[in-house]
């Protein structure tokens, strides 16, 4: 068993890596190294190729800084949904790890943070991910990543030169250094567990669907990342030739397009989201079924144990609460309009209505809400867990602790500063609801993670968590109480099977 009481170092603040020794600084019970590279700057010839080494460096190099965040589009929409999302201080040299330690003599589990942003916006750099309260609490080694985002990330260009999702195949080189390097920072590489939201929670899909990420992580907790937007072939051709157009070319050239500045390469981005959200969707810059990189998607590649290692996956109650302003005509919906969306699902109205009613969801805008969770994410999350736990031990959870803003329920996002504690940051302590309160589910969540990460299996306060499968269908709900409950809103859930 695992203690929760962190180890005090007296320990060197200094570590080496493959390609040099870093400084790091004494934080809140753990060491600090921050803006490691793990990869050459993908600039030039490297832009949408696989990461490359980055150049090793003689004498020992400070790690006290992170760095610059990946090339991303400030200003957009996604930046105020959640407080402080957007990235500051933008570059090429953006393939960089950061780690907190609480010995770098120890022999730690390793919890590895994947960020969110919609594939086209954030940072491992944001303050709300700060791992070292984490690491100090647990005695964890915890890590964070920067990877390539939107166009510089996710396109697919048909050319020899260049590779699809390369923004993933940086992920799998971040792990790689991991493998490599972090026994040096006190880490067990044998007990590397992945961890992500939203994106960060694709990602970890991502991985555990790819045949070069195998062998490189023993654990995976996915939140709020199962949706069904992995484009395929056809509709990532679409992108690149929107995105080519909007940057002034009259094809795919993929000299020209290495030739653009990274501003030119956001202006273009941002034009073809716009021409693109009618048919594409909200995320065109978005991993894709390309056949190799990503051989097949999530849903597949669970069902047919690509990689069976123990995975935790859940969402939130109300995901798509948080982006309720995206269509103003669901706040005065009535029940013909009701009835009409719903038909277009392709499901059974009158059941699906039949089923909500049970839960007590009858009022049209209400059920519309509901509606929108379940089909984007909590139907594809439950898919996913039910393929996984026929392969391997799988743990599904629902987040319940609500958003401050009134009406607003349990949104997308409202999990974020639990894993690390860090609800006091950033402004997160005004969109958490109760963040007094808050701090005791953070703890226990906390908790729950590293003891997935220390021996394969989560607890909860202490407690057993059972496993997922499709007779009983246990699931964590994690609110202001904690409780274990089989097959939560089954109604809904066959309605929607």
């Amino acid at each position: 068993m695992w203690s929760t009481v962190a180890m005090v170092s007296t320990t060197s603040t200094t570590a080496a890596t493959p390609h040099g020794e870093v400084r790091g600084r004494r934080t809140e019970g753990c060491t600090a190294f921050l803006g490691i590279p793990y990869a050459a700057p993908p600039v030039g010839h490297r832009r949408w190729t696989p990461p490359e080494p980055p150049a090793p460096w003689t004498g020992v190099r400070d790690a006290l800084s992170p760095g610059p965040a990946a090339w991303q589009p400030v200003g957009g929409p996604l930046d105020d949904l959640v407080p402080a999302m957007g990235a500051g201080v933008q570059g090429d040299d953006h393939l960089l790890v950061n780690v907190w330690t609480p010995d770098v003599d120890g022999s730690a589990p390793v919890l590895v943070w994947i960020h969110g942003g919609a594939f086209s916006i954030g940072a491992s750099s944001l303050p709300v991910y700060d791992g070292a309260r984490l690491a100090a609490a647990t005695g964890t080694v915890v890590v964070s990543l920067n990877y390539r985002l939107g166009a510089l990330g996710f396109l697919l260009i048909d050319d020899p030169s260049a590779t699809a999702n390369v923004g993933l195949l940086d992920q799998v080189a971040a792990l790689e250094w991991v493998r490599d390097s972090i026994a040096g920072f006190g880490g067990d590489p044998t007990r590397v567990t992945v961890f992500g939201e939203s994106a960060g929670g694709g990602s970890v899909l991502s991985l555990l669907s790819m045949p070069a990420a195998r062998g490189l992580f023993a654990g995976a907790i996915v939140q709020s990342g199962a949706t069904d937007l992995l484009l395929d072939r056809p509709r990532a051709l679409q992108v690149t030739e929107t995105f080519a157009r909007c940057a002034g070319l009259d094809r795919v050239d993929v000299d020209a397009l290495r030739a653009l500045p990274p501003e030119a390469v956001l202006a273009s981005q941002m034009a073809a989201a716009g021409e693109l959200f009618a048919t594409v969707g909200t995320m065109p810059f978005h991993p894709c079924v390309d056949g190799e990189v990503l051989p097949t998607d999530w849903l597949t590649a669970a069902r047919t144990a690509v990689n069976p290692v123990p995975t935790i996956i859940g969402t939130t109650r109300d995901e798509m609460d948080l982006f309720a302003g995206f269509d103003p005509a669901a706040a005065s919906l009535d029940a013909d309009g009701l009835r009409a969306r719903l038909a277009r699902t392709g499901r059974d109205v009158d059941m699906l209505l039949d089923a909500y009613a049970v839960t007590g969801t009858t009022d049209p805008v209400a059920v519309w809400r509901r509606v929108n969770t379940d089909m984007a994410m909590w139907m594809p999350a439950i898919r996913v867990a039910e393929a996984r736990s026929e392969h391997a031990p799988t743990w599904m959870y629902r987040f319940d602790w609500e958003a401050a803003a009134p009406g607003m329920g349990a949104p997308h996002a409202i999990d974020i500063p639990f894993p690390f504690t860090t609800i006091d940051i950033d402004g997160w302590d005004r969109f958490v609801d109760d963040p007094s309160a808050a701090v005791d589910l953070a703890h226990i969540v906390q908790r729950a993670w590293a003891s997935f990460a220390h021996d394969g299996a989560p607890t909860l306060e202490g407690g057993p968590w059972p496993t997922y499968d499709r007779d009983r269908r246990t699931t964590a709900l994690l609110g202001r109480n904690v409780t274990i409950s089989d097959d939560p809103c089954d109604a809904v859930r066959r309605a929607w099977s």
